[in-house]
């Protein structure tokens, strides 16, 4: 589904403006979360704003904002800009690194462990992201609609 969308946002990239693409899709996003909210739940959001405290509005809208302006504004900006660089393909592969950077926090952070099946998949994927790191970039006006897919 991922790879799909990539697809999508490489070829949409292009011919739609980074801004507009990425405002259009947060408008969508919102207006659709904001009906979801009113039609499904609508009452569960009046109790919890009538009992919650000060405290937990605030920590509510940090949540919001940060969710907001960080995860659905700057990030998709980034990302849109980004892929139109490297293209969905190696976009792709970068996506697919976030089990392997969340085992090494966790490695550092948690003090986790590696097992023999982490180390040998780890290994797998850093060789695989090495092949497609060093393989040649793709020309961005190649001549043709699509020119990695």
């Amino acid at each position: 589904m991922l790879a799909s969308y990539d697809l999508r946002l490489f070829k949409f990239g292009k011919e739609v403006s980074t801004d507009a693409l990425i405002t259009t899709k947060m408008v969508t996003q919102s207006l659709l979360s904001i009906g979801l909210l009113l039609l499904l739940g609508r009452q569960e959001t009046f109790d919890f704003i009538s009992q919650a405290s000060y405290h937990d509005l605030e920590l509510v809208g940090l949540v919001s904002l940060w969710s907001g302006l960080a995860v659905n504004c700057l990030a998709p900006f980034l990302q849109v800009s980004g892929q139109q660089a490297v293209g969905p393909a190696r976009a792709q592969i970068l996506y697919a690194s976030q089990p392997l950077w969340a085992s090494i926090m966790g490695f550092f952070f948690l003090n986790e462990q590696f097992g023999y099946e982490g180390i040998l998949g780890g290994t797998a994927f850093l060789s695989a992201m090495f092949l497609a790191a060093t393989s040649e970039v793709p020309d961005p006006d190649c001549g043709v609609q699509e020119c990695e897919v």
